[in-house]
Order: structure tokens, then C-alpha cells, then sequence
């Protein structure tokens, strides 16, 4: 194989998985990611949300969120959070457009960790 075509797989290696070389730099971002979700957990008590949904059986059970990472993508639980009639018009739920930035990111990377319904 020839530099050229080694040089060219390693490049998409690092472009199609995300590797990077530097070190330190997953760990970092991981680490974020815990924050941001353990923050998104606090968003989640703060607004009351377990009023409306339960999450491990914990909250208002008819409308639980178990498995929700795994049956919506982030821009669908975003916008269920934000404007939930955009998605039923019929939905009693009202929509929490007031939440910060940050504060939506953070409830959404949480509500994306619950990847399984409970009980399974």
C-alpha cells in the first residue's frame, strides 16, 4: 500500500469514526457530557416534569419517558419539550420555550440517556 493511500485511510478513519489524537480530548468531552446531563437531570426536578411523566416508575406514571433516547432523536425531544402542539395540536402539555439554551441542552442529553422502557 502507498503513503499516499495509507495517509488517505487514515484520513477517513479520523473523519468517518472521530478519532482524534489528541490526548486527553475524549476524556474531556466525555466528562462534559456527564455534566451536562447531570444538569439536565436537575432541569428535569426543577420545572417539576415528574408532575406530568415518570421516569423508573417514579412521577406521574401515564406518561412515562423510559426509552425515550431510544424512540426520538434529539430534535424531536427538543421540540417536544419547547412546542409540543407543533407535533399534536391535540397535546394538553404546554411547551417550556422559556428554558435557557444551555438548560434545554442539558434536559435534552439527559432525556437521550433513557435509552431503555423500565422493567427491561
Amino acid at each position: 500500500m502507498t503513503r499516499l493511500a495509507i495517509w488517505s485511510r487514515d484520513l477517513m478513519l479520523v473523519l468517518v469514526l472521530g478519532v482524534t489524537s489528541a490526548p486527553g480530548v475524549a476524556a474531556a468531552q466525555a466528562q462534559g457530557t456527564a455534566a451536562q446531563v447531570e444538569r439536565g437531570k436537575a432541569v428535569y426536578k426543577e420545572q417539576n416534569c415528574a408532575t406530568c411523566h415518570a421516569i423508573g416508575g417514579v412521577g406521574n406514571k401515564r406518561s412515562p419517558l423510559d426509552g425515550v433516547g431510544t424512540k426520538l432523536n434529539e430534535d424531536t425531544i427538543r421540540k417536544w419539550i419547547v412546542s409540543p402542539r407543533d407535533i399534536n395540536p391535540t397535546v394538553r402539555k404546554k411547551g417550556f420555550s422559556s428554558l435557557s439554551k444551555a438548560d434545554l441542552d442539558a434536559l435534552v442529553a439527559y432525556l437521550r440517556t433513557l435509552r431503555s422502557p423500565a422493567g427491561r
